[in-house]
Order: C-alpha cells, then structure tokens, then sequence
C-alpha cells in the first residue's frame, strides 16, 4: 500500500472525472491488499470476488472501466469511470510524485559514528546508516535510505532513494537497487507514457545481491527481498516482486513484474519468471527455464535438452565467421548418438 492522503477532488482532476464529493482516502492500494479508506483500480473485468471484496470495504475510491460498475454494486465505495483505469492511476501518481509528497521513510540524518563511508561516496540527504555499515568508494546513497548494522555497498553501487536495506547484506559491486521499473501507458494520442513508481525497495537482514544486478521499485507497494535471499550477478528482480525467505537466484535471471519466489525456491542460470507468476517453496527451476505457469511447491522445472549434431562436410563456415569450411567427413549424429 502506497501511504498518502488524497481528497476525492484532487483524484477526480488528475483524472478527468468531474462530479460531486469530498471523501479523502488515506494511500493507494493493490486490490489483494483489503484495506479500508484506500482508491483502488479494476484493469479488467469486475468478477462476482471483486464485487464482494470491496463491498466489504469503507471509504473507498474504485476506478474501473466505463460500464463495468455502478455506484452501489461495489457497496459504498465510490466509483469513477475511465476508459482506461491502468492509465488513469498513472495520472494519479504522476500526481503525487509531483504535487502531493509522500511521507519520508527517513525524517533526519543518522549515521552511526562505527560507520565507513568512503570519501569517495555519495550520500545524499536524511539516511539511517547503522554501525559497521561499509560504503565503498564511487557508491551513491539517495535521500530517504536506510542501510542496517554491518550491511555492505561495494564499489559503484546505486541505491536510490525509498530502499530499506537490513543488516549483514551485502550490495554487489555496480548493482542498481530502486532503478524505476519497466510500465507504460498510452496517452490520448497513442504514445507510451511512463507509469511513475513510488512504492519503493525492501531488502532484509543477510541478503547477498550480486555485481551489475538490478532490483526496480515497486508501483504502490515495495518489491521484497526477503531474510537471507541470494542472487547472483546480473540479476533483474522486476517491479513489485517478492523474493521469500531462502531462496536463491542465479547468475543470468530475469523475474518479471509482480512475480513470486516462495521460501528457499532454487531459479537456475538465465531462466526467466512470467510477470505474475508464482513459485511455490523449495521448487527447482533449472537453467534456462521460461516459467509461463504458477509452479506449485517442491516442483522441479527443467528445459528441453538442445538438439546437438556434428557439422557437415559441406558446412560454409565463412558464412559465420570460421576462416574456412569444415573439414572431415564425420556423419552427422543427434544428441543420443553422441551421449553413448
């Protein structure tokens, strides 16, 4: 839940929507998150759950698309219409971004004095840096960051402001935490706009995140590294992701927007997670897996083995960049034939 007061006015001009009413709402928020007094979207259809979720709810605001709702079928949350609900919740965080600040995760400048900043490191603003915290030299610290006891930023590390990172973990040499995640809309005339991302980074206490690896803010809630997670080098943890406890990411690995990794969950080298989709604890993904489907708990994924052969006798290797053709006059064989 992103936490910030809005008036039913404001969100109405930032949308477009005029009309009466003067409720104020305390954050913005997913439509699993069940909280009361929040505005909350509908991308798609309003399914029977829906309704009777927010139903439940009070003092809600609920963008949906025109005609999918009414006011009164979702209780007593108020409803606005647009043609575009996803595009119309960028206009509201846009918005906030630029004229309604969030509350700071940081309110003052405290870095404990057992603390090691390199003289060549950048630290911006109010931060909470704990004791034995190390920052190595070319690193910059955005405003609003908290970095626990004993944790550790190696060289050239970026980490942007709204990250909390816990203690003993470690930040990989370049790597990138809070970089602004990968969402677009497309305005009235067509072209992408980029949807602002407020949600933020959290890391927790023993994390090991590799060199050159990136993890994106969230939208409206965090993306969520969790207790003693791993990963590798050159790593993407999308927008709004959760990492559980225990699991460990491997060098090459890409986890797309809002996707989960259970509790000690294995993700082999250069596989990839579906936006969305989830993978259930102690589930082994192997190397170059592409993970299209929820993964229940304990399931081992693996991808089809290549097909290997020897090169022809007649193979053209000029054409891709062998100084001559092949030589030799070895048959070609598939992969069975060459294990044996």
């Amino acid at each position: 839940m992103l936490r910030v007061t809005l008036q039913e006015q404001e969100i109405r001009r930032a949308i477009g929507v005029p009309g009466e009413g003067d409720l104020m709402v305390d954050g913005v928020a997913a439509l699993d998150a069940a909280e009361d007094r929040c505005l909350y979207f509908v991308e798609h259809e309003v399914t029977t759950h829906v309704r009777e979720s927010l139903a439940a709810r009070k003092g809600c605001i609920v963008i949906v698309r025109h005609g999918l709702a009414r006011a009164g079928e979702l209780g007593a949350c108020i409803v606005l219409e647009a043609a575009q609900p996803r595009a119309a919740l960028a206009k509201v965080l846009e918005f906030i971004r630029t004229e309604h600040p969030q509350p700071p995760w940081v309110d003052a400048r405290k870095i404990a004095r057992e603390a090691i900043i390199s003289p060549l490191a950048v630290v911006e603003g109010d931060v909470e840096i704990g004791e034995g915290a190390v920052i190595e030299p070319f690193c910059t610290v955005g405003p609003g960051v908290v970095i626990g006891r004993g944790s550790v930023l190696r060289a050239g590390a970026r980490v942007y402001p709204r990250v909390s990172i816990g203690e003993e973990s470690v930040i990989g040499a370049n790597a990138v935490i809070g970089s602004e995640g990968f969402g677009f809309v497309r305005d009235e005339a067509g072209n992408k706009i980029r949807i602002p991302h407020l949600g933020g980074v959290i890391i927790g206490s023993h994390v090991e995140i590799g060199a050159l690896s990136v993890v994106q803010y969230g939208t409206i809630s965090p993306t969520i590294i969790e207790d003693h997670v791993k990963i590798d080098d050159n790593v993407e943890v999308g927008h709004n992701a959760r990492v559980a406890r225990g699991a460990s990411v491997t060098g090459g690995v890409v986890i797309g927007g809002s996707a989960v990794i259970e509790a000690e969950a294995w993700i082999g080298m250069n596989s990839s997670i579906r936006n969305g989709r989830r993978v259930g604890s102690r589930t082994l993904v192997g190397m170059d897996v592409s993970v299209q489907h929820d993964l229940a708990e304990n399931a081992v994924a693996r991808a089809p083995r290549p097909d290997v052969g020897i090169r022809r006798e007649d193979d053209d290797g000029t054409a891709i960049g062998f100084t001559e053709r092949s030589r030799g006059s070895v048959p070609r064989k598939n992969s069975m034939e060459l294990e044996k």
